[in-house]
């Protein structure tokens, strides 16, 4: 499994589209699934928590022009 906390967000979504695109080639090794499984999993969550912090940055920067 490969580190990928220093990846940028658009990185992290081209590495899973990879590993997306291998199980859905039947790429993958049989010896190699389940850690594809695992680093797709990860990225997932990796990516979801960007979107919503985010998300939240977005929305308390429009609060702020709110109270302008």
């Amino acid at each position: 499994m490969s580190d990928t906390t220093e990846l940028t967000y658009e990185q992290k979504v081209e590495k899973l589209d990879e590993i997306l695109t291998r199980l859905d080639n039947s790429e993958t090794p049989i010896d190699k699934l389940a850690e594809d499984v695992k680093e797709g999993a990860r990225l997932i969550k990796e990516l979801d928590k960007k979107l919503k912090q985010v998300e939240t940055e977005v929305l308390d920067a429009f609060k702020e022009l709110d109270n302008v």
